[in-house]
């Protein structure tokens, strides 16, 4: 079953993300801050979500970190909004996804979260 990184400080969408990503097949590691993602070993997971906006900063910064650990790692925003040069930022590591519209984001994960390829 593939695994998704979930990364938002918000108990209430991880929660709700959680359930619908389990619904579709998926395992989830949530993780409610940047540095909780900063401390797990990305070579298990099939697809990352981030919140562009986490308490302790910016969730494109974060996905600039992760995709420098891993390359090939598919990247989704899901925000309430951030200001047009964050928004920028973080379409350049993958699509953003307007909270709290979840289906395009659970569309967007069956095709991204597919397993990594094994070695």
């Amino acid at each position: 079953m593939p695994t998704v990184l979930l990364v938002d400080d918000s108990a209430v969408v991880r929660r709700v993300l959680t359930q619908r990503l389990v619904a579709e097949g998926f395992d989830v590691r949530a993780e409610s801050s940047a540095a909780g993602a900063r401390g797990v070993d990305l070579t298990t997971f099939a697809c990352a979500i981030i919140d562009i906006e986490l308490s302790d900063g910016s969730g494109a910064d974060l996905a600039d970190e992760l995709l420098q650990r891993r390359t090939s790692l598919p990247v989704a925003f899901f925000t309430a909004g951030a200001s047009a040069a964050v928004m920028e930022h973080a379409r350049a590591s993958g699509p953003v996804f307007a909270k709290p519209d979840v289906e395009p984001l659970i569309a967007w994960t069956r095709t991204a979260g597919q397993p990594p390829p094994t070695k």
